[in-house]
């Protein structure tokens, strides 16, 4: 056994443990994307080895070795991902996605540094471009990561306003639809008991402040019967573990639905809520509301 492939059987060891075991990550945007990030330069080093080993020792060379090494990587991001699902790992085609990605930056820079054929220029223009499109992919999320970060935290104490796109990177829906229109988020709620839509990861200290104030609207004719919850970080399942509070708004209102602070703070029942770690605030719509249409406009604190 070369020495290279002790050092992919080594490599292959780490990977695995990397892509199988739970890692202390945090469960947010910044520590979902850090761990999607890793991806791609995994995949982009084990495929340099794949292609070091297929051309020296097993003398593989040309298109073949490009074609192999390719199916090769992309095949194994595909098998990672089934395997991650018995060990509670968060498999997806946007995962395979970042390996592929990986996989093909690896050929494109190898065809860049190593291949030297005859029309020499255009393969490594054409290899630089590879490189360029896959770096832009890779870096794309984080890019968006940090500018969502950056709009959340500009806004605070506002939580929610309807005048970016970014506002939707911290909305997570359940049996609804929802659009932006002229500055207001338009929901129309599907006929699951209890669909709506979570802001997650507000900036999370909240002690400063005094009232938690929603701007909404039922658009309808008919009665809108809406639910409000908060949640900390590392509260309870239980319905006593949160704050819920139902509100009710006629056919046509606009109304601002304001909470005092200091009754989401004594909600959980046998605890405080720690209003320094807010982890996220969701309205939606109770089973019983004959409306099924609502528009945000905004959510501050106050």
């Amino acid at each position: 056994m070369t020495r290279r492939l002790v050092l992919l059987a080594v490599f292959v060891v780490v990977a695995a443990t990397l892509l199988l075991v739970p890692l202390p990550i945090p469960e947010t945007y910044a520590g979902r994307t850090i761990e999607n990030a890793g991806h791609t330069p995994l995949f982009f080093v084990g495929t340099l080895f794949v292609l070091a080993i297929l051309r020296q020792d097993f003398g593989v060379g040309g298109v073949r070795l490009y074609a192999l090494a390719g199916f090769l990587g992309a095949l194994t991001g595909v098998l990672s991902e089934i395997l991650q699902t018995p060990f509670n790992r968060d498999a997806s085609w946007e995962d395979v996605t970042a390996d592929c990605v990986g996989v093909l930056l690896a050929l494109a820079v190898h065809a860049m540094l190593r291949h030297r054929p005859v029309n020499q220029r255009v393969m490594r223009a054409a290899a630089l471009l590879i490189v360029a499109g896959c770096l832009v992919a890779y870096f794309s999320p984080i890019v968006s990561m940090v500018r969502a970060y950056l709009h959340r935290d500009g806004q605070f104490p506002v939580l929610a306003r309807f005048d970016s796109p970014v506002e939707l990177y911290w909305i997570v829906g359940f049996g609804i639809r929802r659009e932006i229109r002229d500055g207001v988020l338009d929901i129309e709620f599907d006929r699951a008991q209890y669909p709506g839509l979570s802001f997650h990861e507000p900036v999370p200290d909240w002690r400063r402040f005094g009232t938690l104030a929603v701007d909404v609207e039922n658009p309808e004719t008919r009665l809108l019967k809406l639910g409000v919850r908060v949640h900390d970080i590392g509260h309870g399942r239980a319905f006593f573990d949160r704050f819920n509070r139902g509100f009710e708004l006629a056919g046509g209102e606009r109304r601002t639905l304001r909470v005092p602070l200091e009754e989401i703070r004594h909600a959980p029942r046998n605890r405080l809520m720690n209003m320094a770690e807010i982890s996220d605030v969701t309205l939606f719509r109770t089973h019983d509301s004959p409306s099924q249409h609502m528009r945000l406009h905004s959510m501050w604190l106050e």
